[in-house]
């Protein structure tokens, strides 16, 4: 066992625990509230913008680790695949993705932000990050409370408390950072 938790160690090093991933998904987040908020699309419009959109967290989160000094698939690490499957179960959401997109637009926030904020879960474990736990598990409560709640304001609300949730886990995965980089 204390092999794998040296590993594990390791791979949170090696990709500076996924920081960039985290700043970017703030900055998709962020960008979802300010369309929302004051571009005046339509549902299915709208919607389309949030799917479209997806498609530049992952190149974003990419140079935003590699600026933080980190290697964020952890190329040549045992637990490389890992990371890469982890990151990768996104893709399985797609198809539930197609069919709010076609038959329930305005639910298209909250499934993205419970699909999305889920998959932190396991980096939270891979990563011992108390922050990513956090985040994983409080975005799906939190986006399924709003649109349980308002769901009429529910396309905008969630954004923007989604924006908070990314915006409070950088900083804690940041603190995790650089105490790991003290020790």
């Amino acid at each position: 066992m204390a092999d794998l938790d040296s590993l594990r160690l390791e791979v949170a090093r090696v990709t500076r625990r996924g920081i960039g991933m985290t700043a970017a998904a703030c900055l998709y987040w962020l960008g979802l509230a300010l369309v929302t908020a004051f571009a005046g699309l339509q549902p299915p419009v709208l919607a389309a913008f949030f799917v479209i959109a997806t498609a530049i967290v992952y190149p974003l989160g990419w140079l935003l680790d590699r600026a933080c000094g980190g290697d964020l698939f952890a190329r040549g690490h045992p637990l490389s695949g890992l990371v890469a499957m982890l990151a990768a179960t996104e893709a399985l959401g797609f198809p539930m993705m197609a069919l709010l997109f076609r038959d329930e637009p305005t639910l298209l926030a909250f499934a993205l932000a419970a699909m999305l904020g889920a998959h932190f879960v396991p980096f939270g474990w891979l990563y011992r990050s108390p922050a990513y736990y956090a985040l994983g598990i409080g975005t799906v409560v939190l986006s399924a409370a709003v649109q349980w709640l308002l769901p009429k304001p529910a396309p905008l609300l969630i954004p923007v408390a989604m924006t908070l949730c990314y915006a409070l886990a950088l900083v804690a995965v940041w603190r995790e950072v650089r105490a790991e980089t003290r020790a």
